[in-house]
């Protein structure tokens, strides 16, 4: 064999291992991206979606005697913030259910302790948790107090 053939056999010959050095480096920058993405990407962070609120249902208001000290005398008017897809009319049939929470609540609460913000917020937080087991969270978002008179 001539020297120009042994030379173009060897050109021909490192092209070939170049052109499969490279196909092999393409095979495993995308076998890694393809594993990275498949098992090892992370999680994104779920955000949690706060639900909105929907109707807004009042009851009437109601007077009672704080069982506790001194003779005195709340008024409170609650509304009762219902889940954004909740229907207003299933509170119709269970509102005495609620109100007779509210008496229980109130019997063991004083004046002065109904008077304070940390009182009216436990007072709140009682009948939410209430109006949730009477309707079930999936209606009840929670319960205001549009007012709280005591005497």
């Amino acid at each position: 064999m001539s020297e120009a053939v042994v030379v173009e056999v060897e050109e021909e010959t490192s092209s070939k291992k170049k052109l499969l050095l490279i196909g092999a480096v393409v095979v495993v920058l995308v076998a890694g991206v393809a594993a990275w993405w498949l098992f090892l990407k992370p999680a994104g962070e779920e955000v949690a979606v706060e639900p909105a609120d929907g109707a807004i249902v009042s009851f009437e208001p109601l007077t009672t005697t704080l069982g506790v000290s001194a003779p005195s005398h709340a008024r409170v008017t609650l509304a009762v913030v219902l889940t954004e897809d909740a229907d207003p009319t299933v509170l119709d049939a269970r509102k005495a259910l609620l109100q007779d929470a509210l008496l229980q609540e109130i019997a063991t609460m004083g004046a002065d302790q109904l008077r304070s913000a940390e009182g009216s917020a436990q007072l709140r937080a009682a009948l939410t948790e209430d109006a949730k087991t009477i309707w079930g969270e999936d209606v009840v978002r929670r319960v205001v107090l549009t007012e709280l008179l005591v005497q």
